[in-house]
């Protein structure tokens, strides 16, 4: 597994002010601690099934490699769609099907537009949740470091999020308001193929402001989200079959942080 972080310029982000009060921390410092922290967390979710290669390091080759991979993608923002699997990715139906709804559930929103229904003017405002996707504009980049790095899978974060989760003004008044931080990424095969592209969120709230806490207790979280993505999607490609619904059941009461990574799967 290849991991790539998203590009500094990817980064959104509401709330750094108030995490970076009190202290010397400039808007790069949390853009960078919040990077590097992602990266951390996908790297211990990843240890128990993968293998994998991390390209932001401290290291020159590693980082000569990631300026190429950011020359060689782009990114595409398109409205967010639950993900298909093709036929030709080798999964049984009833098994492509449950990993899909293993990714949560997306609101479907009416195409916006102004248009005739039912002989009335109508005009639908787009508020449709957007996904940053990233796209490979040359096959170099695969034909490099899939060799170099033994890489089966590219898993890139295309963007990382970090909103106030309210328009509430009262709650917002209050300092008591939801938070939510959203990981948009991409993986590839070794070949360039896209498999899938997905949003990952995790809340946190107003009042959670210490940076090693946030990293700690929700980007954990969420770098676990991501890998497990992964690890089902091959899982389930091979063939291993759901657990039973009473077992599923038995696996939600459990704290998710203890949760191994492949806990619904036997």
């Amino acid at each position: 597994m290849l991991i790539i972080p998203f590009h500094p310029d990817r980064y959104m982000s509401e709330v750094d002010q108030d995490i970076a009060k009190g202290t010397s921390y400039t808007y790069q410092h949390t853009r960078g601690f919040f990077r590097k922290g992602l990266d951390n967390a996908m790297i211990i979710a990843a240890k128990q099934y993968n293998d994998y290669v991390n390209l932001h390091a401290d290291d020159p080759v590693l980082n000569k490699d990631l300026d190429f991979t950011y020359k060689v993608t782009r990114y595409r923002v398109e409205p967010y769609a639950p993900p298909v699997i093709l036929d030709d990715q080798g999964f049984k139906k009833k098994l492509a099907d449950y990993w899909i709804k293993l990714q949560g559930e997306i609101t479907p929103e009416p195409e916006p537009g102004t248009r005739i229904e039912k002989g009335q003017l109508v005009t639908v405002e787009d508020h449709r949740e957007l996904i940053t996707r990233t796209e490979m504009l040359n096959p170099i980049l695969v034909d490099s470091l899939t060799p170099k790095y033994e890489a089966d899978y590219y898993v890139f974060v295309s963007e990382v999020d970090m909103m106030i989760a309210t328009t509430n003004q009262q709650a917002l008044a209050s300092d008591n308001y939801g938070r939510m931080i959203s990981a948009h990424f991409t993986v590839m095969d070794k070949e360039g193929n896209e498999l899938f592209s997905l949003i990952k969120k995790e809340p946190f709230s107003s009042r959670e402001n210490d940076l090693e806490n946030i990293i700690r207790n929700h980007y954990l979280p969420l770098g676990y989200e991501i890998i497990y993505a992964i690890d089902s999607y091959r899982f389930l490609q091979s063939g291993l079959t759901p657990l039973t619904e009473a077992e599923t059941e038995i696996a939600k009461n459990k704290s998710r942080f203890n949760l191994p990574t492949l806990q619904k799967f036997k």
